[in-house]
């Protein structure tokens, strides 16, 4: 019997059945880049990545990332679109701090503990091993009010440089301050309902701000399904986006509360151990980046730290990109990583 002819449009929709079936398929290879683990707190785990040929610059660059939510790893997603290698590649000493995934048992933590105890320690853990006295700290994310705390709360803590990207200072600014504001958002009664803050009730907060990201995610699939290399790239990616991690109960009505609903952090009245923290204690050089699409963290409330801390040297960068692609997109690799890798390399 003579073969059916197979026309352009069969070939079009073979490409994208294997595509499909590639995209749903097994998990993206991810956190490919070499490291070594050297430190620990609780939980969380202190990565180090060597650089290539031997680190270049002495001071150590030390991340500290946002506290459950999803893993760290959008910071070495892949070869080729990895913070991490590209950092190893400069000569950069760099450190990661992975929080962990946390549990029932982890339920009672709480910001004190994580600004008081957690940051300083590994930020000491991270300078024995790379026998330095000082280091940058850096600040992603919810890290970045985390890391101010920190360095407010004690200023003797060895941090000769303060990068904040995409950070949130003054939680005024935003659609998260409006969705959990004190008189639609019951903190205590949610949280007294369960152990952790669920990692579906967290995915679902952000969901709120675009409710048509999915939709949008499946037309791209589905227009870029017969290309394999921008499939490797969403395969990586949404496998980051897919895994979410729930939030200790004590953290998360700490955060909601002493920051979203009552910004105490911008004003001054944010204690920590009961010492009240004030940001103009920061006096390290500061570079603060936010980015022009970020529905998450809005570059004025990130652009806040500059007139907060007591740095005279201090610049804010506004540049082009959402929350997560500021970091981990194409313009993250060819514009991003230089200016940071330059800033880096001034204030060595």
């Amino acid at each position: 019997m003579a073969q059916a002819p197979v026309f352009e449009s069969d070939n079009e929709l073979l490409r994208l059945a294997q595509g499909l079936r590639s995209a749903l398929g097994a998990p993206a290879p991810v956190a490919q880049s070499r490291r070594v683990l050297v430190g620990f707190r609780g939980k969380a785990r202190l990565f180090y990545y060597p650089p290539l040929g031997g680190p270049r610059l002495r001071t150590p660059l030390v991340l500290f990332p946002y506290l459950g939510i999803s893993r760290p790893y959008i910071f070495d997603l892949r070869p080729g679109e990895s913070f991490a290698e590209f950092l190893a590649a400069e000569g950069v000493p760099f450190y990661l701090v992975d929080w962990g995934i946390f549990g029932p048992e982890d339920r009672d933590l709480g910001l004190d503990d994580i600004v008081a105890d957690m940051i300083p320690s590994l930020l000491r853990q991270a300078l024995r091993h790379a026998r330095a006295e000082a280091a940058t700290v850096f600040g992603y994310c919810m890290g970045v009010p985390m890391t101010a705390s920190a360095l407010a709360f004690d200023p003797s803590l060895p941090a000769k440089n303060y990068l904040a990207m995409v950070g949130p200072i003054d939680f005024s600014i935003g659609e998260f301050p409006r969705i959990t504001d004190e008189d639609r958002f019951d903190v205590d009664a949610v949280i007294e309902t369960f152990d952790l803050m669920p990692a579906e009730f967290i995915r679902s907060g952000f969901k709120m701000l675009n409710p048509l990201g999915d939709l949008q995610q499946a037309k791209a699939l589905l227009e870029n399904a017969g290309n394999p290399q921008w499939l490797e790239g969403y395969k990586a990616m949404n496998r980051w986006a897919s895994e979410w991690i729930p939030l200790p109960k004590q953290f998360f009505r700490h955060w909601v509360r002493h920051f979203y609903q009552r910004n105490e952090l911008i004003r001054g009245e944010l204690r920590i151990m009961g010492q009240p923290i004030d940001l103009r204690r920061i006096t390290a050089p500061v570079l603060c980046i936010g980015a022009t699409k970020d529905d998450i963290v809005p570059a004025a409330s990130a652009c806040a730290l500059i007139d907060a801390v007591g740095s005279a040297d201090k610049q804010f960068l506004e540049l082009e990109g959402g929350h997560i692609s500021v970091i981990a997109g194409r313009r993250a690799r060819t514009q991003v990583w230089p200016a940071l890798a330059d800033w880096l390399r001034a204030h060595d």
